[in-house]
């Protein structure tokens, strides 16, 4: 699996984020994005999972040498940002059931016993509006990564979590980006440190 950027920029008027980026990412390895606030990492994030349009460049797929159709690549993907919200409406177990219709979930993750080390297994049947935004992060990561993917897109992936939750999302991690490209946009080391040594600063010179 290749995920290629060439010649990536991003501006609005008053405003330039990044520009003529060029990168190759692969299968089995787990990059740092990173960059002062602003310098649009998280939009990064988005162009990358085709929810937003670059302002220049493109961004292409490769799944054994063979371009991914772009309204397929959405099939690759698992993602968790602060900006994606939750279904307040639905209890946790109707997210894992929603998922479920349209991604097949990891056979080498249980996935009952992944919640419960999320200490999320009391909470099955409990509207997500009443969960804490921590357990909210929680919910997002097992939705990231309990299911297949060969891209994972994780922006500020500890957000609202404690210690014990860092912890648990360090060795869900550890236990998911084999044979995958993981990308992590992020300012803070813990994130990613124990991961990778690729880091890729996106700043605007």
């Amino acid at each position: 699996m290749q995920l290629i950027l060439e010649g990536l920029s991003k501006k609005y008027p008053k405003n330039k984020l990044f520009d003529n980026l060029n990168h190759l990412f692969e299968s089995n390895n787990v990059y740092a994005i990173t960059g002062k606030n602003g310098s649009g990492k998280s939009t990064l994030i988005k162009i990358i999972a085709g929810v937003l349009a670059p302002s220049k460049g493109e961004v292409k797929y490769f799944d054994h040498n063979k371009l991914v159709e772009k309204e397929k690549i959405h099939q690759l993907l698992g993602i968790t940002a602060p900006y994606l919200n939750l279904i307040e409406e639905f209890t946790l177990k109707e997210h894992l059931d929603f998922h479920s219709k349209f991604r097949n979930i990891r056979k080498d993750l249980n996935l009952k016993d992944e919640i419960e080390k999320a200490n999320l297994h009391q909470s099955m049947n409990k509207v997500v509006s009443e969960f804490s935004s921590g357990m909210q992060q929680r919910l997002k990561l097992i939705l990231c990564c309990g299911f297949e993917a060969k891209v994972l897109l994780l922006d500020e992936p500890t957000s609202h979590l404690d210690k014990n939750g860092t912890e648990w999302y360090k060795d869900l991690l550890n236990r998911t980006i084999k044979e995958k490209i993981t990308l992590i946009a992020s300012n803070d080391p813990a994130e990613y440190d124990d991961f990778t040594k690729k880091i890729i600063n996106i700043e605007y010179k």
